[in-house]
């Protein structure tokens, strides 16, 4: 099963469930093909690891949508019942207080109080991995200019340059990496606590 036939058989498993809330799952997992695609897996190998569509769809379900008991008619020419099977939401589930409320926004508060700073220090580290890349890769200029400025010319300076391409050019590879993993992490963070704040909120 690859991507696309996973994906398809997910929505219209979970056709049941909100418009809002539908999308919200169906782009985490496409975040999850678009992660496990860039580290070398094929979209056959990420659907087995995921799992049965349905039973996914299922457990994020939860029970929330059930079958009526089965309805029964006559017909005098046809004397067989026929069962009609209706599927009907129950009720919704009954949502937080406004203490338990306040508790998840505070919590939240003090999580992102941690995790948002090891978040920008992450990007940090990213953003200099992409500057060192940007500065081994210019490293020839700067040996034109020194020439040209007088300083004469130096085949250890053409040695150093050499080798200064290559580990930019080892950077320039890894900060890309570096970058999506970032992106991806980040997206899928700010999504979580958007979730866990409705959550917090319920629905009517």
């Amino acid at each position: 099963m690859n991507k696309s036939q996973f994906l398809a058989q997910l929505h219209d498993h979970l056709s049941v469930l909100p418009p809002e809330e539908r999308s919200e799952l169906m782009e985490d997992y496409e975040a999850h093909f678009a992660f496990a695609l860039q580290n070398g897996k094929t979209e056959e190998e990420i659907a087995q690891e995921l799992g049965n569509p349905s039973e996914l769809a299922k457990e994020a379900i939860d029970g929330r949508f059930a079958p009526k008991e089965p309805v029964y008619w006559f017909n005098p020419a046809n004397p067989e019942p026929a069962p009609i099977q209706t599927p009907v939401r129950q009720q919704p589930v009954k949502r937080r207080g406004g203490a338990v409320t306040t508790m998840v926004y505070i919590g939240l508060f003090f999580l992102n109080l941690i995790l948002v700073p090891l978040l920008i220090s992450f990007w940090s580290v990213g953003i200099a991995l992409a500057a060192s890349a940007l500065a081994g890769l210019l490293s020839p200029l700067a040996v034109v200019l020194d020439y040209f400025a007088g300083h004469g010319y130096f085949a250890a300076k053409t040695y150093a340059t050499v080798a200064l391409v290559g580990v930019g050019i080892f950077l320039a590879i890894a900060s890309r990496y570096i970058f999506k993993a970032l992106v991806l992490i980040s997206v899928s963070y700010w999504r979580w606590n958007v979730r866990v704040a409705k959550g917090g909120a319920g629905h009517e």
